[in-house]
């Protein structure tokens, strides 16, 4: 693909990675560990090997800006700073390349002169597996070193349950994350993270999804140890 791309939608991706229908912190729908850019120009290719193994690679504009993608053109060309990433995995089957993968995605971004964001690289190793018709479970590990990441250091695990009549999927999950130094300062507590949410699909184009979270030592409010987040999608699709 070329274009103006959203690289939250191939770069490390996982089972549960989707927003509009299962996870909504960070911490389990993208590796916050990655310094990964806003909507940008960039470019990414897919290789498959045999049947089970792929690879995937490409390049996109580091100072993305969703808000005006016409620009990325200039900022791709001219200003000369890019995310970079690689990715190895193992899917079961093309069908199910998703919910049954395991990879290792390596990133590198260049220092945005413009953002004074130095910087940085690092590396995620994730494990989308079912182990029943119903269950889906996951593990999660990220390390990061510099770029502006939110986190450093990250692991994360948790499991999906999709009833027979396919009418909803309970989710939940765990996260341990250390919070990037350079962002939050020296002093900066490890977060802990929990969520979980409950998807009812009502009828064929309408799905509702209740989700409670909590954090645990939160990096962006060090005065308080723990945040509760109470929220509710309504989701209608076509």
């Amino acid at each position: 693909m070329v274009g103006i791309v959203d690289t939250t939608d191939y770069v490390d991706v996982y089972g549960l990675v989707n927003p509009w229908t299962d996870f909504s912190n960070l911490a389990f729908s993208t590796d916050p560990t990655i310094a990964l850019p806003n909507q940008g120009l960039g470019t990414a290719l897919r290789w498959r090997l045999g049947e089970n193994y792929y690879v995937v690679a490409g390049a996109a504009d580091a100072n993305g800006d969703p808000a005006s993608p016409l620009d990325s053109f200039d900022s791709f060309f001219d200003q000369g700073e890019y995310f970079k990433h690689v990715e190895v995995g193992r899917y079961g089957s093309w069908d199910s390349r998703v919910d049954e993968n395991v990879h290792v995605t390596l990133w590198q971004v260049d220092r945005r002169s413009e953002a004074d964001v130095p910087s940085g690289w690092g590396a995620a190793f994730s494990v989308s597996q079912p182990i029943t018709e119903r269950w889906l479970t996951f593990l999660r590990l990220g390390y990061g070193d510099g770029g502006g990441a939110l986190l450093d250091r990250s692991v994360s695990a948790g499991a999906a349950y999709r009833p027979a009549d396919n009418r909803g999927t309970l989710g939940f999950g765990i996260n341990w994350g250390r919070p990037n130094r350079d962002l939050f300062g020296a002093d900066a507590r490890d977060q802990y993270t929990a969520e979980a949410y409950y998807r009812l699909q009502v009828g064929t184009h309408l799905s509702f999804t209740p989700d409670l979270q909590l954090v645990k030592d939160p990096a962006l409010d060090p005065e308080r140890d723990f945040v509760w987040v109470v929220g509710l999608r309504a989701r209608v699709f076509f």
